[in-house]
């Protein structure tokens, strides 16, 4: 059997494990029912192409006020109605591929700005065992949600050093980071045989 390389495929995978699926935010194919499921539970929700990549095409919406949403892409922000939200879910570019509506990860941020950590696995030719070969934290540009676009490159040190998270075991925290995502490479390897090298982003 032949698996895609998509976020969706990805995601059933993992949820498969039973450690792993309690770190991943609810995700399902986009439609207009799976969206307000999603945004009536978690008032902000992440909408992205499954086969997207860079950040290209990721949109989130905020429940805002009572029938009032915002709609976030890159920096531009507008607020509008329901109807105009189901009007923006059905715009054509949504239909032609598969996009995803998730599950709002709210971000640590390093002077406003939200933070995640891509992680770096890699494994030898014809070695069965992963190792993290590094770890840097991304903060994003200003204005954006995505890291992405990032204004700043820093240690996973730094970052939290700087961030608004407090009273928090750096050296236990770095080690569960390094776990979850070799528990990541492990579980994908088993469909992805060929690869070797993964990289996680972790928030």
């Amino acid at each position: 059997m032949s698996y895609s390389y998509g976020k969706w495929t990805k995601y059933h995978i993992m949820k498969e494990d039973h450690t792993l699926v309690g770190y991943l935010p609810k995700t399902n194919i986009l439609s207009n029912a799976a969206f307000w499921e999603l945004i009536h539970e978690n008032g902000t929700v992440v909408i992205k192409p499954s086969e997207g990549s860079q950040g290209y095409g990721v949109i989130q919406v905020s429940k805002v006020r009572e029938e009032g949403y915002e709609i976030h892409s890159n920096r531009n922000k507008i607020i509008c109605g329901k109807n105009d939200i189901e009007e923006f879910l059905d715009k054509e570019k949504y239909g032609r591929k598969l996009y995803l509506v998730q599950q709002k990860i709210p971000l640590a941020t390093v002077e406003d700005c939200p933070f995640d950590i891509r992680v770096m696995v890699e494994r030898e030719e014809n070695s069965i065992e992963w190792r993290v070969t590094g770890k840097l934290s991304k903060v994003a540009k200003k204005g954006y949600f995505i890291t992405n676009i990032a204004k700043a490159i820093l240690t996973v040190e730094q970052a939290l050093e700087k961030s608004t998270i407090k009273d928090i075991d750096v050296n236990l925290l770095n080690i569960k980071i390094e776990n979850i995502a070799l528990l990541t490479a492990y579980q994908l390897r088993e469909y992805y045989q060929s690869s070797r090298v993964i990289g996680l982003d972790i928030a």
